[in-house]
């Protein structure tokens, strides 16, 4: 049986962004830092597009009470990933690791989706495939889990 989700997403992605800034760069690498500027703009147009279609949806938000879902959400930006939110957070841990100049710190974003995948992603998907059936799994078969 999947458990219910008990680590908020907030508190794993600042975990791994932690991590990334104290792993030893033993792999530093040059780039222009204005690509984390600009991974950081699209990551948080995802996280504010995800957002607003909860919002609109009036979906809850709650990532640790998944029992409180009442409509899962296939309109705008989940038209394309199911987990955009999820998505977001990823991508601003890899404008981190592009900041941080350190191929190391990527291995944070590699922990992060791991995690936020069997922690959170595995559970909700369980807990909709329950509640909704049939039209979450058609869902689930026509839009990837992140992109």
């Amino acid at each position: 049986m999947i458990q219910k989700p008990i680590v908020p997403p907030p508190v794993i992605f600042i975990g791994c962004a932690l991590i990334m800034a104290y792993l030893p760069n033993l792999y530093p690498f040059s780039i222009n830092v204005l690509i984390a500027y600009l991974m950081v703009l699209v990551s948080s147009a995802i996280a504010f597009f995800s957002l607003w279609q909860f919002h609109k949806s009036k979906a809850n938000i709650n990532p640790i009470h998944l029992e409180k879902s009442n409509v899962f959400v296939v309109n705008g930006i989940y038209r394309f990933s199911r987990n955009p939110m999820y998505l977001s957070l990823a991508g601003l841990l890899v404008a981190w690791a592009i900041y941080l100049q350190s191929a190391v710190s990527f291995l944070g974003v590699f922990l992060f989706i791991y995690l936020i995948t069997q922690w959170q992603i595995k559970p909700e998907e369980y807990w909709l495939e329950k509640k909704f059936g049939e039209s979450y799994l058609a869902y689930k078969k026509k839009v990837r889990r992140w992109i």
